[in-house]
């Protein structure tokens, strides 16, 4: 238990009542229950993650005061461009058609989101990056299935009314 030594059970059941869901908790209830005794790899299996997780979690009671423990360090990065209500905002613009937002495309596209971004929010991303608005939107692109420069639109129909599909009898 020498990533526990000097830590007391009650001083972890104290630490999970001030400690908010999320990782934060779990690395403290790992810390409860190795200190109760659990092997590494139960701990793991009931917290969904691997042993050396679980020894990382634990080592930062060694290396890190208490409170501070179970927190991660803040994280590099620029705040974002858009955030609290004006993200929420176009997350539930995301949810309408184009349509009704007086644009006339049927689904949203990468140039078109961002056109909007741009114009209503007056912020500009890179392209890649609206992919990953619309998955935080609970989103995904639509795009238009590939054709070939010389298929033939007649032959196409023609040959979807006569072939007979298979079912599943």
């Amino acid at each position: 238990m020498g990533r526990l030594d000097g830590i007391t059970l009650d001083e972890l059941h104290e630490l999970k009542e001030q400690t908010a869901d999320g990782k934060p908790r779990e690395r403290v209830l790992a810390a409860i229950g190795r200190r109760q005794g659990d092997y590494l790899h139960t701990l793991a299996s009931r917290h969904g993650v691997v042993e050396k997780t679980i020894r990382n979690w634990l080592d930062r009671f060694k290396e890190q005061p208490l409170h501070e423990a179970p927190y991660d360090e803040p994280r590099p990065g620029g705040p974002a461009k858009i955030g609290g209500e004006e993200r929420e905002q176009l997350f539930e613009e995301l949810q309408q058609a184009p349509t009704e937002l007086g644009y006339d495309h049927q689904a949203w596209s990468r140039k078109l989101l961002l056109h909007h971004i741009k114009e209503e929010y007056g912020v500009e991303y890179h392209e890649m990056y609206a992919y990953e608005l619309l998955k935080q939107a609970g989103l995904s692109l639509r795009t238009a299935r590939p054709q070939h420069h010389e298929a033939d639109p007649e032959k196409k129909a023609e040959f979807e009314n006569t072939v007979e599909k298979n079912t599943l009898n």
